[in-house]
């Protein structure tokens, strides 16, 4: 596996664009000059200064903290009825591979950053690699994933809003008074240093939601959906999900891809670590996190609850679990809220600003640029979160259509082009280096495997896109035809 502590050695060099090809060869000791970091630092998006906000100031501890709170969230909550549908073995088998491969390319984004420090986001990777217009299309759909994401986190809290009061209120209103909650949060929290310090609380506070559901269903004598069945109940497990539709299957498999699809903040993340090098540190530090509890709490839950699982999990236990679970989860999922606003505003920010003085400044500017694509985002967002009153189904359908390419298919054609670039010490700015790369395929161990690794995430990412796509849709259309959700901007209890 590629990793980012691992650019500085002899034998794994990736020329960074500020440093003549020749310079870097002459590096000794596999470590480069004082003034060579100092030219990366001045490539970079963000410079470390004491003016204005720091946009450089995440530790190794927070990028590990953000980086597993960019997937443990809305993920987790999803996770357990994945394996209902798939079946408990081959679920579990699609969410560690997933974990692997995500985890992979975690690894070749820091490598790239590190190789191209002038990158700030997944579109700045796509112009690399493909031009302009690519670029403008990863662009839109950057944006549009995390304002989605920003919706569905905001349809989590109003089913939280709902259960606390007892559906007091129309469904509508609670989406737009955690709308409200989201923007004046996400307003005055510019930096990811000020989002890692809140990162621990909502860390902290979904796992010990999770686990507090969990366990109570452990020790429950009978599921608590299954309370209106008179007599024993029979818990289904099953170990291979043969009486799942294709669609069903297909949907799952990209709802357990949305859970780890945090892979496109991670370009964020390093862009804004104070030192950038110990990001592959942070990335198996938080990744452990999230494989470690997405199998845990997957494994128990569906063991345990069978065909009588929940979506979003936390009400597997009961309405009395349910409601000590979204209690404790609450600073968890505000937090999803303006983090997932945060990362499209933030891009936005950066693409009006890139190059001017007012974007590591406190400036009039600044400030009137930041509220206003904050508030873009978060009007979208609620809009998202009114029209599409349904959980599962539309994480299984960002997941699909954009999680795919910003999770497997990107990063594996990233890894393919610099491995060219290490190969070559040229960065062509047309498709050349597709035809090219092959010639150093083979050249060492590393490469063999990255490349490996690079095919198998493209062609699921493929697979996923197209096959998860379709049985989202499918799965949305029949669940309005069936009268199963409501329609759009419904007062209906959502809990």
């Amino acid at each position: 596996m590629s990793s980012s502590s691992g650019l500085l050695q002899t034998d794994s060099k990736v020329k960074p664009d500020s440093i003549p090809l020749k310079e870097y060869n002459n590096v000794e000791s596999g470590s480069l000059h004082e003034k060579d970091i100092n030219d990366i630092e001045e490539d970079n998006v963000f410079v470390q200064t004491e003016e204005g906000p720091d946009y450089r100031g995440v530790t190794q501890i927070g990028a590990a903290v953000l980086i597993a709170k960019s997937q443990l969230g809305l993920g987790v909550l999803g996770i357990p009825s994945t394996l209902e549908v798939l079946g408990f073995v081959p679920g579990l088998i699609s969410l560690i591979g997933l974990c692997v491969l995500v985890t992979w390319t975690g690894l070749v984004i820091g490598d790239f950053r590190i190789a191209h420090p002038k990158v700030y986001s997944i579109d700045d990777a796509t112009d690399i690699l493909f031009g302009k217009a690519a670029r403008e299309t990863i662009a839109g759909a950057y944006w549009l994933f995390y304002t989605l994401s920003y919706g569905a986190a905001v349809l989590t809290v109003s089913i939280a809003f709902n259960t606390f009061s007892h559906h007091g209120m129309c469904t509508v209103g609670y989406v737009g008074i955690a709308a409200s909650i989201t923007f004046v949060l996400a307003l005055f929290t510019r930096t990811m240093k000020v989002l890692s310090w809140c990162g621990y609380i909502a860390v902290l506070s979904i796992f010990m939601a999770i686990w507090v559901v969990a366990i109570a269903c452990l020790t429950q004598s009978r599921p608590a959906a299954a309370d209106d069945v008179e007599g024993p109940v029979s818990v289904i497990v099953q170990v291979a999900g043969t009486g799942s539709s294709y669609q069903s299957i297909a949907s799952s498999v990209a709802t357990q891809l949305f859970s780890l699809c945090g892979a496109a903040s991670f370009f964020t993340i390093h862009a804004e670590m104070k030192d950038q090098h110990q990001y592959a540190k942070s990335l198996l530090m938080g990744q452990s996190f999230i494989v470690f509890n997405y199998i845990a709490i997957g494994s128990i839950m569906y063991a345990k609850v069978g065909q009588y699982i929940a979506s979003p999990a936390l009400g597997s236990a009961g309405e009395l679990f349910q409601l000590i679970g979204y209690a404790i989860a609450l600073p968890g999922l505000l937090f999803s809220c303006f983090f997932q606003a945060h990362l499209p505003a933030k891009y936005a920010l950066v693409r009006v600003l890139r190059g001017s003085h007012h974007m590591q400044r406190n400036t009039m500017v600044h400030w009137l640029t930041w509220t206003g694509m904050m508030f873009i985002v978060i009007i979208v967002g609620f809009v998202i979160a009114c029209a599409i009153p349904f959980f599962n189904d539309l994480l299984s359908l960002i997941g699909a259509l954009f999680g795919s390419a910003f999770a497997l298919i990107i990063p594996g054609l990233m890894c393919l082009y610099d491995m060219n670039y290490r190969h070559t010490g040229t960065a062509p700015q047309d498709l050349s280096w597709i035809f090219r790369s092959n010639g150093c395929w083979g050249s060492t161990g590393r490469n063999k495997i990255d490349v490996c690794f690079s095919f198998l995430c493209v062609a699921i990412g493929v697979y996923i896109l197209c096959t998860g796509v379709y049985g989202s849709v499918a799965n949305i259309a029949d669940a309005y035809a069936s009268g199963a959700i409501s329609g759009a901007f419904s007062c209906d209890d959502n809990s």
